[in-house]
């Protein structure tokens, strides 16, 4: 009974989460047009359509890669080739798979800055000039192309890949509501948790934030390897002279330049050394 619960219940997260990405948005903009007395900006306006552009192109993907090919892919790993069965009747099988998700996207965010060949994708996100719940939503479409074959785990080692949806839908809720400048630090659960003023360093372009506090949901891993930095000095967002203003420069992100750079150099091990260095 509890593990066909565990299957159906996806489908009304998914809706859950859209309601609430919906409801922050609105919230947070209601909120800074009260304080201001006045409609937002044309800059504030333009940067939020491009991050909503930015965030359909990438559901619009992420639904045809997943439904069309990860999904059937995961399921047949799953069915033929998994190590072991997880009981999904079993709390710690959840907080276990959720911990090991968490533990392997720090890397690959890591990973995010520091290939510039995955940056070029990235960088889309990093971009805004302010943080906000539409910063949230700014995500490149590329990432729902590679990002879902780096998931093949949960199947292999007995997770039904279903039932994981309702994980990954509770980490990006997390990173909904931590993309905000409303909430100061919280010195106790920054020692544990992703928290705003932990995320806020991670967006900064500030020296001293440049590749910084990586984790999704638990920041015990930047402390554990080495990435943490606390938020102290004022956060200045951005890419610098690299800027994405528009829908267009959000849907093509740094692959471009990047191609452009690629060009320049002569050997095919040159560009392929070149793709995979870290960005400047």
């Amino acid at each position: 009974m509890l593990d066909h619960l565990a299957l159906s219940f996806p489908g009304h997260a998914k809706v859950a989460f859209a309601i609430l990405v919906v409801a922050a948005i609105l919230i947070e903009e209601g909120h800074r047009c009260w304080r201001r007395r006045g409609r937002p900006s044309r800059a504030e306006m333009a940067s939020a359509v491009t991050s909503l552009t930015s965030g359909a192109a990438f559901l619009v993907v992420k639904t045809l890669v997943a439904r069309v090919a990860i999904t059937a892919l995961a399921l047949i790993v799953y069915e033929r080739y998994r190590w072991w069965t997880l009981d999904l009747t079993d709390p710690l099988v959840w907080v276990g798979v959720f911990l090991l998700r968490d533990l392997i996207y720090y890397w690959v965010h890591r990973a995010e800055h520091r290939v510039r060949v995955l940056w070029a994708s990235h960088m889309v996100h990093h971009s805004p000039q302010t943080i906000g719940f539409t910063t949230a939503v700014r995500v490149p479409w590329m990432e729902a192309v590679y990002k879902p074959w780096l998931g093949l785990w949960v199947p292999l080692i007995g997770f039904n890949p279903v039932a994981f949806i309702v994980l990954d839908l509770l980490a990006a809720a997390i990173a909904q509501l931590y993309h905000t400048e409303r909430v100061r630090r919280i010195p106790v659960i920054d020692r544990v948790f992703v928290t705003p003023s932990a995320h806020r360093v991670h967006h900064g372009s500030n020296p001293e934030y440049i590749d910084k506090n990586f984790g999704a949901v638990f920041i015990v891993w930047d402390r554990l390897f080495g990435t943490y930095e606390p938020e102290v000095a004022p956060v200045r967002y951005g890419i610098g002279s690299k800027q994405i203003d528009t829908p267009t420069e959000a849907l093509v992100g740094g692959y471009p330049a990047l191609a452009d750079d690629l060009r320049r150099l002569p050997t095919v091990p040159a560009r392929v050394r070149y793709a995979l260095t870290p960005p400047t």
